[in-house]
């Protein structure tokens, strides 16, 4: 195969299906992401392939790759196939005997090896790349499961009174509906803050709020919050968004929302209020 003026990407790619037994094998055995260029990997493929015509070993050589004390099970494999192709016509008995005395002793997966034995090294190596995901998936489901803990402990330290434990006062006020008519120093408003937060929401001075504390499934999904775009209360009836439409009015903004005397204010009737939701 020739190949002209292409990318390195292309080169490497190609590669491979230029390789026949023991050169694909090499090429398989290689570490995912490894290979930077197509000059790497040349240089690679020259070194191992060229060099080994003058030192090729025998099956007696595999019984010293031995899987160390912190090295995984991946890493023990892809040194023990990497082993194998310096050995001429080696056969798959002696392969698969070596494999087995290089494990390690202790390790659960030496434990099911021996328990129920597949007698054959293809069997043998499905059974440890299948281990290998396994594990794989373990450690990476028990680091999202880690993160979510710190996530939790993170809402818990929030929700925590300085110098002491979570109060259940402060429990029961984050379930229960904030009081619409608590803020009496706000300026009377002539729309809903719905409305209001619809007209100004491209206003980069508005402060958005941060993600919601609580549980998911500990709030009220019949309520919708436009402003924190999460359920659990309503737009007009969260203070945290009338003391930020305040912030805006007392820096001189917004000046076409403040009510006159018989203007709309606080938050109205629970009929209209549905219409939020």
């Amino acid at each position: 195969m020739l190949l002209f003026q292409v990318s390195d990407a292309v080169m490497c790619r190609a590669f491979p299906t230029t390789l026949r037994k023991a050169a694909h094998a090499w090429f398989k055995s290689l570490q995912p992401r490894s290979i930077y260029s197509f000059g790497q990997l040349s240089d690679l493929f020259q070194k191992h392939f060229v060099s080994s015509h003058s030192r090729r070993k025998n099956s007696a050589s595999l019984l010293n790759i031995v899987q160390e004390k912190n090295e995984s099970l991946a890493c023990f494999l892809g040194r023990f196939n990497v082993a194998t192709l310096e050995i001429d016509n080696l056969d798959e008995s002696v392969k698969y005997t070596a494999f087995l005395r290089g494990l390690q002793s202790t390790s659960k997966f030496t434990f099911s090896v021996n328990k129920s034995p597949s007698g054959n090294m293809k069997a043998l190596l499905e059974k440890a790349n299948k281990y290998i995901q396994a594990k794989e998936y373990l450690e990476t489901h028990r680091g999202r499961q880690e993160e979510g803990k710190e996530e939790q402990k993170k809402w818990s330290l929030e929700l925590t009174p300085q110098g002491g434990k979570p109060s259940k006062r402060s429990k029961r006020d984050e379930r229960r509906p904030k009081d619409p008519f608590a803020f009496e120093n706000l300026t009377p408003l002539n729309a809903k803050p719905s409305q209001t937060l619809h007209e100004i929401k491209e206003n980069k001075a508005l402060r958005w709020p941060d993600k919601m504390r609580s549980r998911p499934n500990k709030r009220n999904k019949d309520l919708w919050c436009h402003y924190h775009n999460d359920h659990g209360h309503t737009t007009d009836n969260y203070g945290s968004l009338k003391r930020a439409i305040e912030t805006l009015i007392k820096r001189g903004q917004l000046r076409k929302f403040i009510a006159h005397k018989d203007g709309w204010q606080q938050t109205p009737p629970e009929v209209e209020e549905r219409e939020d939701r």
